[in-house]
C-alpha cells in the first residue's frame, strides 16, 4: 500500500471517528430537550399534594414546564396551575436549592393585578399595550407568523416581582394582600415597537411621577426597550430609571 493510501486511510478513520462522536451528541442533546413523562408524572403528584395542603380555593394543573434550557436553576419541572377563584396562571416545583415545594401564586398574582392598574397610565403616553396574559394567549400558537401578525405594532408592558416574594414576605395565599401594602419595588419593562422619539422621556417621567402620585406604584425599576414586532432591536440602549419614595431618583443609559 503506497504512503498517500495509508494518509488517506488514516484521514479517513480520523473523520469517521469525528463524524460518529458529532451524531452521539447531537443525539444526546436531541434527547435531553425532550420531558421525561415519568418526571412529569412525578412533579404533577407532588404538586397535587402540595395544593391541597395550601391552598383552600379550588386549583387545577393543565400542564407541565419542562425547563430544557436551565433558565430557573433551581428546578427542572414546575406543574402549570390555574386558581379559579383569581385566574392566576402560576408554577408549583420542588426547589432543588432549599428542599422543599414553592409556588410562584403571590408574585403572579401581584403581577396581574399590578399590569392592570399600570396599564392606562401606559397607554395615556404611548397608545395600546399588551400585557403579559394576553402575551401568554398569543404565544399559545405555535405558528410564529401568526404571533407576529397578532402582535403586531402593539406595545407590550410586563411587570416582574420576585417569584419567591409571597414566601420572603411570609403572606397566607389563601389571603393575599395587595402588592400596595408592602415596600416592594417590581421591574416594570415596556417594549416598544417603534425607533425612539425626542419625546419619550418626558412620556417616561410623566407615567412614573403619576403612579407614585396616585400611588398606584411608588417603587419600582422601569426599562424601555425598542424592539421591532420582528423581535429585531431598532436601538442599542435601553431607557432605564429606579424610583423611590418620596421623589429620589436616578437615570442610567
Amino acid at each position: 500500500m503506497s504512503k498517500t493510501k495509508k494518509i488517506l486511510l488514516t484521514l479517513l478513520g480520523v473523520f469517521s471517528i469525528i463524524l460518529v462522536g458529532v451524531v452521539i451528541l447531537l443525539f444526546s442533546f436531541t434527547q435531553s430537550m425532550k420531558a421525561d413523562p415519568d418526571e412529569e408524572k412525578k412533579v404533577r403528584d407532588q404538586a397535587e399534594r402540595y395544593l391541597g395542603e395550601t391552598f383552600d380555593e379550588r386549583t387545577e394543573i393543565y400542564d407541565v414546564l419542562y425547563d430544557n434550557m436551565g433558565n430557573r436553576g433551581y428546578f427542572e419541572y414546575a406543574a402549570k396551575v390555574k386558581h379559579e377563584k383569581y385566574g392566576t396562571h402560576f408554577l408549583v416545583f420542588f426547589n432543588d436549592e432549599t428542599g422543599e415545594m414553592e409556588d410562584t401564586f403571590l408574585s403572579d398574582k401581584w403581577q396581574d393585578d399590578a399590569e392592570k392598574e399600570i396599564r392606562p397610565y401606559v397607554e395615556k403616553e404611548l397608545d395600546d399595550v399588551l400585557i403579559s396574559k394576553e402575551m401568554e394567549e398569543i404565544a399559545e400558537s405555535e405558528d410564529w407568523e401568526k404571533i407576529q401578525e397578532e402582535i403586531g405594532d402593539h406595545h407590550q408592558l410586563l411587570l416582574v416581582f420576585d417569584e419567591g416574594i409571597g414566601k420572603e414576605l411570609n403572606i397566607d395565599p389563601n389571603k393575599p394582600a395587595s402588592y400596595k401594602d408592602y415596600d416592594v419595588s417590581p421591574t416594570i419593562r415596556i417594549t416598544i415597537s417603534r425607533k425612539k422619539q425626542d419625546t419619550d422621556e418626558d412620556h417616561f417621567n410623566e407615567m412614573i411621577n403619576n403612579l407614585k402620585k396616585d400611588k398606584v406604584l411608588e417603587h419600582g425599576n422601569m426599562i424601555v426597550e425598542y424592539i421591532s414586532s420582528k423581535g429585531v432591536p431598532l436601538e442599542d440602549d435601553e431607557w432605564h430609571k429606579k424610583f423611590l419614595k418620596p421623589s429620589y431618583s436616578f437615570t442610567c443609559r
